[in-house]
């Protein structure tokens, strides 16, 4: 009996392995090679910068004696003076030992220059002109630059570099005009709104601080038609071989192209693209080039500065790196208010090869609406009361203000102001009404 039951078991089986491999064989998914028409020669989606253009501050602060003002990306000043620290010359760039919060800041007249995230060395010598290398000065990173003018009859401006994640200040000299930093800058510092530090980390060798402003912020709304970016640009820049790439749509009826191996997917109607190629290496090859230069490079290497982008983040793990280039609007960062990130460009790499990408798919045209409304937003220490009692001070990154990116359609753009907490990397939008 066993072995009757045992040969009807066989049987089963021997009966199922055909019918699946005539499953495998004659199954078609609904992929479709792509024809000459269907892709766009190679032409660049927008425009080639150099890294000094994607390479900005977010915050420049003015100390004056007890008086604290701050300019941001909006003021006309901000450009003027931050273009004019590109074409400084920085010299005598030594190690300042044992340096402390106050020591950095005592001048007559002293500017902080702000970054939204750390600069690497390597990268700030190719932004900046230095006498000699950073990388020789025993620093990795500078999270701010600052200006001092000690008063009296001098003939140059002291120049700090900061680390805070190593605790580590170089200072120097640069030949950047103080004439200019008295006369067309601190000159000017009763038209910009005070502000008060807020320090984290108290603890820390070098704590960072925070600039909020102790009066209610006005800012206008925008509001903004865009053009869509034909998704076939990056077939040439995404495959190395276009005519083994296939195109398919999911359920969702989003599009979709592999070529079995590296797959490029539409999401949001078609408004953000999001790049996978998988690359398989218990020890993949290292890259000598920083992430920020390779991921640089390979957004200019189609053009792809559609738009004013700049760097705002990057993270070195142990098998990937990468990098995050965000959208300014009027000089202020802008986040996505809902799901997917559709105001920013980001890179991944896993050794010296780009691994994911995805960006958003539209321009925002070159005259916006005449729609504009103004909002006021709270003073900086309603925020932090607020975001103290939501989140503890331990877990403050950053708190500043953004715009508010709400798409009411694909082709009008709305950006409102609204406040952002910064909170274990991820940015959340700061309602007082919630």
């Amino acid at each position: 009996m066993m072995e009757r039951v045992k040969s009807w078991v066989l049987s089963l089986l021997v009966v199922a392995s055909l019918f699946l491999t005539w499953q495998l064989w004659t199954y078609q998914p609904n992929y479709a090679l792509l024809d000459e028409q269907d892709y766009v020669q190679s032409e660049n989606v927008g425009a080639e910068l150099s890294l000094h253009d994607v390479i900005w501050p977010e915050q420049m602060v003015m100390h004056k004696g007890n008086q604290i003002t701050s300019m941001n990306g909006s003021d006309r000043l901000f450009s003027v003076f931050y273009r004019e620290l590109l074409d400084s010359r920085f010299e005598e760039i030594t190690l300042q030992q044992d340096a402390d919060l106050d020591q950095l800041l005592s001048g007559e007249r002293v500017m902080e220059i702000i970054f939204p995230t750390a600069i690497p060395a390597s990268i700030l010598n190719k932004v900046l002109s230095f006498e000699m290398d950073m990388p020789q000065l025993s620093i990795d990173t500078v999270d701010r630059i600052i200006l001092l003018d000690e008063g009296g009859d001098i003939d140059h401006l002291t120049v700090k570099f900061i680390s805070f994640h190593e605790g580590v200040v170089l200072e120097g000299e640069t030949n950047f005009s103080v004439s200019n930093f008295r006369n067309r800058y601190f000159a000017q510092t009763e038209q910009f709104p005070n502000v008060f530090a807020y320090t984290l980390n108290e603890s820390a060798k070098l704590p960072k601080t925070l600039y909020l402003p102790k009066e209610p912020v006005t800012l206008d709304t925008i509001s903004d038609t865009s053009t869509p970016i034909d998704c076939h640009h990056f077939l040439r820049v995404l495959f190395s071989d276009i005519d083994s790439v296939k195109q398919y749509y999911q359920d969702n009826r989003e599009s979709s192209f592999t070529d079995g191996n590296r797959m490029m997917s539409l999401e949001g109607g078609g408004s953000y693209l999001t790049y996978v190629h998988p690359i398989y290496s218990e020890t993949p090859n290292t890259s000598q080039q920083h992430v920020i230069q390779t991921t640089f490079d390979f957004i200019n290497s189609y053009g792809g500065w559609t738009d004013n982008y700049r760097l705002y983040d990057w993270n070195v793990a142990s098998q990937e790196e990468n990098a995050t280039y965000r959208m300014i609007i009027d000089g202020l960062p802008v986040f996505e208010s809902r799901g997917r990130d559709l105001a920013s460009i980001h890179v991944t790499r896993s050794g010296g090869q780009v691994t994911e990408f995805s960006r958003p798919l539209y321009n925002l045209d070159q005259s916006p609406l005449d729609a504009k409304r103004t909002m006021e937003l709270a003073a900086g220490q309603d925020i932090l009361n607020y975001v103290e009692e939501k989140f503890g001070p331990q877990e403050i990154e950053n708190i500043r203000i953004g715009y508010k990116m709400d798409r009411t359609d694909h082709l009008v753009i709305h950006f409102e102001p609204s406040w952002y907490v910064q909170v274990d990397g991820s940015w959340y939008s700061v309602d007082l009404n919630d």
